[in-house]
């Protein structure tokens, strides 16, 4: 340790962290309160969908198999990653929470991939899960380009909607691959970037909400399709009715 200089134990490093927390909360009280809702809401929903899961195991005796299969890892690894984000929000640590952010849309897109298209549904299953023949490995790198998030967009959405998702994501993409300059920003409390995270975060919230309401109808009920749709509004007048429909409108879909 050079000497005269006193190193700062954790507990004060973190302190600097307590009281940024403490003016976000104060400040953007009503987007958090939201926030929490609807992260409560989708945790609920992953508990809804396994005892669904189990119910039908008993009566059928037979597990969740296919693509449809890995729908319910996405959704739960998209909650984690949005309580995350949530987490760092309210710190101010708004870069790494927007690396989250950006895996819960593609994690949003991914499920509808699985639930509406058939070969690229098969194909990502089987990339996810190691078992990729020559063959198929060749057909994804070749005719799927590997299924990046652009290239699911591009099975999903098309015209104008499709500029509109490709513009959110790209937003959400860069601002958590910030320059120097940029990330210079995330050292200090910046209210717009705050604002911008935890915006982000409620209309993804929702987007996740919807995506499960869409997929997994049958096994919801009408009570819990209250709640999605009572946040979707708190949402929409929280944000001033900004926000994204990540629902695919590409014709060429399955429409279950």
């Amino acid at each position: 340790m050079h000497p005269g200089k006193t190193r700062r134990d954790y507990n004060d490093i973190e302190s600097t962290f307590l009281y940024r927390k403490e003016i976000i909360f104060r400040e953007h009280a009503a987007k958090l309160d939201i926030l929490q809702d609807s992260i409560e809401l989708l945790f609920h929903l992953t508990t809804v969908l396994n005892a669904g899961f189990v119910d039908e195991f008993k009566r059928t005796g037979k597990h969740p198999e296919g693509p449809g299969s890995i729908i319910p890892v996405l959704f739960e690894r998209n909650n984690h990653n949005l309580i995350a984000a949530y987490k760092l929000a309210c710190i101010g640590l708004n870069n790494p929470a927007y690396l989250n952010l950006r895996t819960v849309f593609e994690g949003i897109t991914q499920m509808y991939l699985l639930h509406m298209t058939d070969r690229e549904a098969y194909i990502f299953h089987k990339q996810q899960l190691g078992t990729l023949t020559e063959d198929e490995e060749r057909e994804l790198k070749n005719r799927h380009h590997w299924l990046r998030p652009s290239r699911i967009r591009e099975v999903l959405y098309t015209g104008d909607k499709k500029e509109q998702v490709d513009d959110f994501y790209i937003l959400i993409s860069n601002a958590a691959h910030p320059g120097i300059k940029r990330a210079i920003g995330d050292f200090d409390y910046r209210e717009e970037v705050t604002v911008d995270v935890l915006s982000i975060s409620l209309a993804l919230a929702v987007a996740s909400l919807m995506a499960i309401r869409d997929i997994y109808s049958s096994m919801i009920n009408e009570e819990e399709v209250e709640e999605i749709d009572d946040l979707l509004d708190r949402v929409m007048q929280e944000l001033s009715g900004q926000v994204m429909d990540i629902s695919p409108n590409h014709p060429g879909l399955k429409r279950k």
